[in-house]
């Protein structure tokens, strides 16, 4: 009987992680995790790393983009965006180190 229950416990558990990733993308941002519903319920973008976004990425993953903007998130698209603007200052500013 133990293993007829593990078996109905890891359906459970497989079913909640599959209406999870169909339902939300998992965003790291600068300041943590962050879990948004997705516009479409899809497999495609359940995980993005938005820390070291820049426009292309961003062109690449419209339905991420459109997810914080439907949930009221664009706190987070800002802040992408600065930290990819400090990213490339710091690249232009810092001082040249060939010869």
């Amino acid at each position: 009987m133990r293993r007829l229950s593990t078996f109905f416990f890891g359906m459970v558990v497989g079913g909640l992680l599959i209406y999870a990733a169909l339902n939300y993308h998992l965003i790291q941002a600068q300041d943590g995790l962050h879990m948004i519903p997705k516009t479409e319920a899809t497999l495609a973008c359940t995980y993005a790393d938005i820390r070291h976004f820049g426009p292309s990425d961003w062109a690449q993953h419209p339905e991420i983009a459109m997810a914080l903007f439907k949930a009221d998130r664009g706190d987070l698209l800002e802040s992408a965006a600065s930290s990819t603007l400090e990213t490339g200052l710091d690249r232009l500013l810092a001082p040249s180190t060939t010869r």
